[in-house]
């Protein structure tokens, strides 16, 4: 068994035993107030709290409006973002739909997919290009599919993409769909090789290239686009007896341009979430354990880690009281945001300097799960 997107509730309840657990509360907070000069807009997803929550981060951070409340069914765990609005989806557990969020009135629309799949779809990850047309793959359906928000169904592009695509990219006229390379039609979710990128042209769909991942890379989750290269973080696998994380995540750099891929970049660890940061880094988390997290940082043009795993960054509260994140990422000045999964309470959204010290925290909502900067 896996931890892809099909196990990220199994994930979940074994992190949330732990983030539950360790002391990453109150500490000696900043007081929220004005924030001087220039703030960052930040959307956070509550997974299990159903909810987007927005903030805005300066030297502090602040509320930036009401929670978007995303219904009962969602079960989502990444969200996209233009100016206006948020993109996410909802499993085929759910119904399987794309629900678009209005940034400002907070209105939330949901576009369904069309038949013969409409309610097993099951999507992915969604994204959205250049234009505001969000993309996302149907991992059951095995095909492409495009939408605006507003718009009633999603528009197939293409069909008979991978048996597992957990991702589309837009790169300029093209689309990148990450292929987990997993047996879902089996129920076993076993790899059948290592994981593949697809490229496809934007307006036909058709498939131009397949750039097959290093043999090591199985089981890739999630990926980032930064300058032309696409880091693809590999979750693992689990023991299929225990259910404990074997320790075999990584990343992989693929030149897009040039349609090749870098070596296989272990983690020492399976992979948990990646984010790009405004800097120009990308952050990793990992988890061996099921207990605690490790934070990295790479950088994607040099393709190796900044502070990579033995060496890891090491995140504390304003009270020093170490921080299991779940997801991270950079402002431009290289100030880090973290998030940390809780179920029993509300996560928290903190705001660390470059070294990873605690500056300020807000609670960031229930099962928060991804960061957004916007």
């Amino acid at each position: 068994m896996t931890i892809a997107s099909r196990t990220t509730t199994l994930l979940v309840l074994g992190l949330s035993l732990v983030t539950g657990a360790c002391d990453d509360g109150p500490g000696n907070p900043q007081p929220i107030g004005p924030a001087s000069g220039a703030k960052q807009g930040v959307l956070v997803l509550n997974s299990s709290g159903q909810t987007i929550a927005r903030f805005a981060v300066g030297d502090s951070i602040q509320s930036d409006g009401a929670p978007i409340d995303l219904g009962g069914a969602f079960d989502g765990v990444s969200v996209g973002a233009t100016a206006t609005h948020a993109v996410t989806t909802v499993s085929e557990f759910g119904g399987s739909r794309i629900l678009f969020a209005d940034l400002e009135s907070g209105a939330v629309t949901a576009t369904e997919f069309p038949e013969p799949e409409a309610e097993a779809a099951n999507p992915s990850r969604a994204a959205f290009d250049a234009a505001g047309a969000a993309w996302v793959a149907g991992r059951r359906s095995d095909a492409i599919y495009t939408a605006v928000p507003g718009e009633v169904t999603a528009t197939r592009v293409a069909s008979d993409v991978g048996p597992f695509v957990e991702a589309v990219l837009p790169s300029g006229d093209e689309l990148l769909a990450l292929d987990a390379n997993v047996d879902d039609d089996g129920g076993t979710y076993a790899p059948l090789g290592p994981s593949r990128v697809f490229v496809l042209d934007g307006t036909t769909g058709g498939v131009t290239d397949t750039i097959v991942l290093p043999a090591a890379a199985i089981n890739a989750i999630d990926a980032v686009l930064v300058d032309g290269h696409l880091v693809v973080l590999l979750g693992g696998t689990l023991d299929p007896l225990t259910f404990a994380p074997t320790g075999d995540g990584g990343l992989v750099v693929v030149d897009v341009a040039a349609r090749t891929s870098g070596p296989f970049q272990p983690l020492a660890a399976n992979g948990v979430a990646i984010e790009a940061g405004a800097d120009g880094l990308v952050y990793v988390t990992s988890t061996n354990d099921f207990v605690e997290t490790e934070l990295v940082s790479f950088d994607p043009s040099a393709g190796s880690f900044v502070a990579g795993p033995g060496a890891p960054l090491d995140p504390r509260t304003p009270g020093g009281a170490r921080i299991q994140c779940w997801a991270a990422t950079a402002l431009e000045d290289g100030r880090l945001l973290c998030v940390t999964f809780r179920v029993a309470e509300s996560g928290r959204l903190y705001l660390l300097d470059a070294n990873g010290t605690g500056l300020d925290q807000q609670s960031s909502g229930f099962g928060s799960t991804d960061l957004l900067l916007r």
